[in-house]
């Protein structure tokens, strides 16, 4: 039975809304859209290229057909016009410049939203060989945001370090572990066997 928080999370269809299509187009065919309040730095750019360089085209534009101008992609489309005659992939949409500008206020706001799972980040980026400086400074960046691979160059050691570590107002044990890997392990085995733990950085 569908409980009311599962109906407030469903989308609804939109009265009159045209269905998106997948094309390939050249990219000297999608308008820049003069409201796209994104920047694309050269990092990023370089970041980018090297991905694509890896793994091709794997996503789409986003273009609306009613204004002629592009809502997602802009970084893409720029590196494209370096092969202006090879057609890349579009997902082409209809909507009024009303709708068009609240798409491209809330397209990546949205997406920013989602929160990390570090644990799953770091057992992700341990099976990344990028091959790529560029790429692997954005994935460093990325690590360092979620508080994964601290330096342990500033951290106390030996008994006075675990003399200096304070604890909840609660009994409680703390097991040293190698590194993120093992402590992952661990706790996902002390979780399994129902004890209740957490991870900590310390």
């Amino acid at each position: 039975m569908r409980t009311e928080a599962n109906k407030s999370n469903t989308p609804r269809a939109v009265p009159g809304a045209m269905p998106l299509r997948l094309e390939w187009r050249t990219p000297g065919e999608l308008d820049e859209n003069p409201h796209n309040w994104r920047e694309h730095p050269e990092a990023q750019l370089a970041a980018l290229t090297d991905v694509m360089g890896q793994v091709g085209w794997a996503g789409a534009c986003l273009y609306n057909e009613r204004t002629g101008r592009l809502i997602d992609g802009h970084a893409r489309r720029k590196l494209a016009l370096n092969r202006p005659n090879e057609k890349i992939p579009v997902l082409v949409g209809n909507w009024d410049e009303a709708t068009e500008k609240k798409i491209l206020a809330t397209l990546d706001p949205l997406t920013a939203m989602a929160e990390s799972n570090a644990v799953q980040l770091d057992a992700l980026l341990r099976e990344i060989d990028t091959g790529s400086e560029e790429t692997q400074q954005m994935l460093a960046d990325l690590a360092a945001d979620c508080g994964l691979y601290q330096d342990s160059a500033n951290e106390a050691t030996g008994e006075e370090h675990w003399a200096s570590v304070a604890l909840p107002d609660r009994y409680a044990i703390v097991i040293p572990c190698a590194d993120e890997s093992g402590q992952r392990v661990l706790l996902e085995r002390l979780t399994k066997e129902g004890i209740e733990c957490r991870a900590l950085i310390v």
